[in-house]
């Protein structure tokens, strides 16, 4: 109880601190008079970003009806609504889309769930998948000599995502820390039951669940959020899969996201921000070194470090009429 009323203590009206994640665009707050957003609003979101180490580009979709809960100028209960709508991802890989869910409670706590159908494409080399008993083996090099040989194949099911963002700020200063456990049911060879997940670059447990957690802390500094960001993923389900395939990942490294401007609820187009993040890897089986394996160098020498660049925007197609500001005190 003692961290949470620290947490509330510290959070600021500037605490939307948005804009670093890809799939959450802009951010706002800051401003000295605050106005309640509309009660209804048909809002979207979109992000497009680039990965190197491992390589990947994606695009987020997702839209929605967007109710306000509270017209409180209270610092825990400004900007609380629920969202709900449709979610779509898409890769030159495999594509998802699906139903999505967010409620942020409080000014400093949210908690979202979505549920969507995937189907993989049958190319760069996806989807590779793997027996129990095996000690599955997933370098770059290793994929790519699998996808060489044909051993890939398309294939479709279903993936689920249920987690929270817990944010508080300090002056200028933001921590945010987002965890979300994530689950694939989808249709592999054979009896195998795990495979290669690009998105999150480790053995996904077929039926099994996996967790992903970041930390941001950020300096806010006009239009722009500077800090960094800890990233650990893991196999919530462990599986026969050797240690390679069960090993947390570690990374950690520098992020960057400006907006370029906010003309408020109602925009069409608004809030587009630029983000860009190099997070080291600390620990992974692949990333960390190069090392030789049946006569192959293989591995990721440990100074290249995960690269992502993006936009994210997001607008409203309609809305209802927006409150006024209250009366100065």
């Amino acid at each position: 109880m003692m961290l949470v009323g620290l947490l509330l203590g510290m959070f600021a009206a500037f605490g939307q601190d948005r804009g670093a994640r890809g799939d959450d665009a802009g951010f706002e707050g800051g401003a000295e008079d605050y106005v309640p957003a509309p009660k209804r609003r048909l809002y979207y979101t979109n992000a497009t970003f680039l990965r190197a180490n491992p390589l990947g580009l994606i695009n987020i979709f997702r839209l929605g009806v967007r109710r306000r809960l509270s017209t409180s100028d209270s610092i825990l209960l400004q900007d609380t609504y629920t969202y709900g709508g449709l979610t779509a991802l898409l890769t030159p890989a495999y594509g998802r889309i699906g139903a999505y869910g967010e409620a942020q409670l409080l000014s400093v706590f949210r908690v979202f769930a979505q549920v969507e159908g995937i189907s993989y494409f049958s190319t760069f080399d996806q989807v590779l998948s793997y027996p129990a008993g095996q000690a599955a083996q997933y370098t770059d090099q290793e994929i790519a000599d699998e996808g060489d040989l044909g051993l890939n194949f398309g294939t479709s099911g279903w993936v689920a995502v249920a987690g929270f963002t817990v944010r508080a700020a300090a002056g200028p200063i933001a921590l945010r820390t987002t965890g979300q456990t994530q689950i694939y049911n989808i249709g592999l060879e054979g009896d195998d039951v795990s495979f290669y997940d690009q998105y999150w670059d480790r053995l996904a447990p077929n039926g099994g669940f996996m967790w992903l957690q970041d930390t941001d802390l950020l300096l806010l500094a006009g239009k722009a959020r500077i800090g960094a960001r800890y990233t650990f993923t893991a196999n919530l389900t462990k599986l026969d899969i050797g240690d390679e395939g069960n090993l947390a990942h570690h990374r950690v490294g520098p992020l960057f996201a400006y907006q370029f401007s906010d003309k408020g609820a109602g925009s069409r187009f608004n809030q587009p921000t630029l983000f860009v993040i190099a997070q080291w890897w600390a620990q992974h089986p692949y990333r960390t070194g190069q090392f030789e394996r049946n006569g192959q160098t293989v591995g990721i020498p440990r100074g290249l470090p995960l690269i992502a660049a993006g936009l994210a925007f997001n607008g409203d197609f309609a809305t209802s009429k927006r409150p006024q500001a209250p009366p100065a005190k």
